[in-house]
C-alpha cells in the first residue's frame, strides 16, 4: 500500500510540472510578462556575420540578433550591436535598442543572448542557448520583458530578416565596430593612418544615420578626427 501511494504522488507530482519548460524537441520559449509564451515555428541564419534566431506564435514574432557567428554571452542594450525584437499580436514592435522614456522609472533596456552550443555534426546545424531581456517601443513608453527563455536545437536553415530597421542598424553598428578596431591599431605616423581613419569616420557617419546619436557621442568622436591627415 505504500508502494502504491508513492507512486501516486510521484505521478501526481510530474503531472503538477506540465507547465515547466522540458526539451525534447527544437524550440525557442520564455516567461513574457510572468506567462509562457512558446513559439509554433523557430528557425536560425547568420546574416551581417551574426546570428539571427527567430521564433513565432500566430502573429507575434520573437527575434534575437548577436553580433557574431559562435558561441558566448551577447549583452544587449541601446549601445548593443546585439539586439532582441519581439512584435505582439497587435504589430507593435519593441526592441532593446530603444531606450525607456525619461518619465518611466522601469528598468532599462537590457538582456542577454547566450549561445551555448552550435552542433556541427548536423545538416542543418542546431543552435542551443538562453536569453533574456527588457524591451521598449521606439518612444519608449511601452515595455515588454522575457526571462527563463531558452532556444533548443535551432535550425540552421536561414532565410530571415530582422524586423523594422534593425537589420540597417545591426550592420552600421557592427561595421563601426571594425572600423574602429582597425582605426585604434593603426599608429597616426603610418602610411594607412589617412584611409583607415577616413573608413572610420564613414563609418561613424552611417552608423549615425542609420541608429540615431540620442547623447550626441558619435558625433563628438567623428568631430574629433578633424582631417585625417
Amino acid at each position: 500500500m505504500k508502494k502504491i501511494s508513492i507512486l501516486l504522488v510521484t505521478f501526481t507530482m510530474l503531472l503538477g510540472c506540465g507547465d515547466d519548460v522540458v526539451f525534447n524537441t527544437p524550440s525557442i520559449e520564455g516567461n513574457r510578462n510572468g506567462e509562457l509564451w512558446r513559439a509554433t515555428y523557430y528557425a536560425a541564419d547568420i546574416d551581417f556575420g551574426g546570428f539571427i534566431f527567430e521564433g513565432g506564435s500566430g502573429t507575434e514574432v520573437l527575434q534575437l540578433v548577436t553580433s557574431n557567428d559562435i558561441a558566448g554571452t551577447y549583452e544587449l542594450g541601446s549601445a548593443s550591436a546585439s539586439v532582441a525584437i519581439f512584435r505582439d499580436a497587435q504589430g507593435v514592435v519593441y526592441s532593446t535598442a530603444n531606450d525607456p522614456h525619461e518619465t518611466l522609472s522601469l528598468y532599462p533596456a537590457e538582456g542577454q543572448i547566450i549561445v551555448d552550443f552550435v552542433d556541427d555534426s548536423v545538416d542543418p546545424k542546431r543552435i542551443t542557448g538562453t536569453f533574456w531581456f527588457h524591451a521598449y517601443t521606439s518612444d519608449g513608453l511601452k515595455t515588454v520583458n522575457f526571462n527563463e527563455g531558452n532556444f533548443y536545437r535551432v535550425p540552421l536553415i536561414g532565410g530571415l530578416v530582422a524586423i523594422g530597421n534593425q537589420n540597417t542598424c545591426l550592420q552600421a553598428t557592427q561595421a563601426l565596430l571594425f572600423a574602429e578596431q582597425e582605426f585604434n591599431n593603426t599608429d597616426t605616423g603610418s602610411p594607412e593612418y589617412p584611409e583607415v581613419c577616413n573608413n572610420y569616420k564613414v563609418a561613424l557617419q552611417e552608423s549615425i544615420d542609420a541608429c540615431g546619436d540620442e547623447n550626441g557621442d558619435l558625433q563628438t568622436l567623428l568631430a574629433g578626427l578633424g582631417d585625417c591627415l
